[in-house]
């Protein structure tokens, strides 16, 4: 009888509640990841009765797919190797869970981190809906000119800042029911696509190639004087239409402006540890770093082609850009003296939106206008699952998505539908 060829492995994880005792010891390299997960499980110990937990296993940034014999060969190693394995919780499968209606196209969407984690989606109709997670809408939210690009939660689900195509920003207040603007927030020439928030901090993003520093508290923020009026480049007749839907607003200008972008500003995010650094992405292919305190560029880096979308990836400290050439470029922001970075090809059109796991800082969320959604593990260079629309329309496009660990994933898109997807990952019991 032939001898069972065997091959000695060194199993890591980054996880330190899943960690086995590291040493080194002989398996079958007739092993696929069942089987692996099966060891894993055994040497974490974690009694008879516990749930096994499916996991998931990389070599060299590469996700294990067959059995470790076909790795050998692929790579031509030998079985006198030792083989670093990495194991990570399993993502599950998406699965559909809803799916709701809106009467035009959808470009926005954030699930609040707060109690109930409400969902706001902002649509071409002009209308901010809040959504609770059985499909109704709790609120809409009126004031806009024009189609709403981005919306963001400030202070869990107590507030809410708006963006659009007519160059404003609206501060809402969600929970008295009275359905009012607390502030209407002008200065941009153009279409404004993006807004990130942190505490009181709001950092606009603009097709007039510039971003706009705010505060949420409207009493911190300048009055909009005669003069400003007048250098408005909106038209009078476009002017008087807005003071007429928005009686209640108070008009405040930002407290600064950052300039040095030489096309439109596609997306902003705050650094994740720092309230007082933010990163910006734009058509002119840079992504550059932003001081608020200071107001000055900190740093620029260069890609190849024009960038849509960014997102930081918590704890790594890695930036995610999003590109018109269809690929997610990462970027080491702490690499001052490189313009080195890896890139995740998968989408077959434009990728515009991006969001980091709640729950694994090695994955994120992408949205593309080739009509799906997909999940990435960077390190393995390749999306795990794409998510299509339930609404079975095509072609369309995903314009924004979001993920949160209590609803799922989110996603918005020209179909005009907010879909739900649910998504986790294998627990300990």
């Amino acid at each position: 009888m032939a001898e069972k060829r065997q091959i000695q492995v060194h199993l890591v994880t980054r996880d330190e509640n899943l960690k086995v005792p590291e040493s080194a010891f002989y398996v079958p390299v007739t092993l696929r990841r069942y089987g692996l997960s099966e060891i894993v499980n055994q040497l974490l110990d974690r009694g008879e009765d516990a749930k096994p937990i499916p996991f998931d296993f990389l070599i060299d940034g590469e996700l294990l797919k067959r059995d470790l014999d076909d790795y050998l060969t692929s790579k031509g190693l030998s079985t006198e190797t030792t083989l670093t394995i990495e194991y990570t919780r399993s993502i599950l499968p998406p699965s559909f869970l809803a799916s709701f209606a809106h009467e035009d196209w959808v470009s926005a969407v954030e699930v609040s981190r707060g109690r109930n984690s409400p969902i706001a989606s902002g649509s071409y109709d002009g209308i901010v809906r809040l959504w609770n997670k059985s499909g109704e809408v709790t609120d809409q939210l009126v004031g806009h000119n024009g189609a709403v690009k981005a919306v963001g939660w400030i202070d869990g689900q107590k507030r809410l800042v708006s963006a659009g195509a007519d160059r404003n920003l609206c501060l809402w207040k969600t929970d008295d029911k009275k359905n009012t603007i607390t502030a209407l927030l002008t200065g941009h020439t153009a279409s404004v696509d993006d807004v990130a928030v942190r505490g009181t901090n709001v950092v606009s993003a603009s097709a007039d190639k510039t971003l706009k520093v705010w505060s949420s508290d409207y009493k911190k923020l300048p009055e909009v004087g005669e003069e400003d009026e007048l250098r408005s480049t909106a038209s009078k007749k476009r002017r008087k239409l807005a003071s007429a839907q928005l009686p209640s607003a108070r008009k405040r200008t930002a407290l600064a402006t950052l300039s040095g972008h030489t096309s439109p500003v596609t997306g902003v995010h705050f650094h994740p540890d720092d309230d007082n650094v933010v990163y910006s992405c734009s058509q002119d292919h840079t992504v550059r770093t932003w001081d608020l305190a200071t107001g000055a560029q900190v740093q620029s880096r260069t890609t190849t082609f024009p960038l849509l979308s960014i997102t930081t990836l918590n704890e790594k400290g890695l930036i995610a850009v999003g590109s018109s050439a269809r690929h997610i470029t990462l970027i080491d922001p702490r690499d001052k003296y490189t313009n080195q970075s890896t890139q995740l090809f998968g989408h077959s059109n434009f990728v515009v939106s991006l969001a980091p796991s709640p729950e694994n800082s090695y994955m994120l969320l992408s949205g593309s206008h080739d009509g799906t959604s997909r999940i990435w593990d960077i390190r393995a260079n390749k999306s795990i699952y794409s998510i299509s629309r339930n609404s079975g329309e095509s072609p369309t496009s995903v314009y924004d998505v979001d993920w949160q660990s209590d609803v799922g994933i989110v996603s918005v898109g020209k179909d005009k539908k907010l879909q739900i997807n649910e998504a986790g990952f294998a627990k300990a019991s």
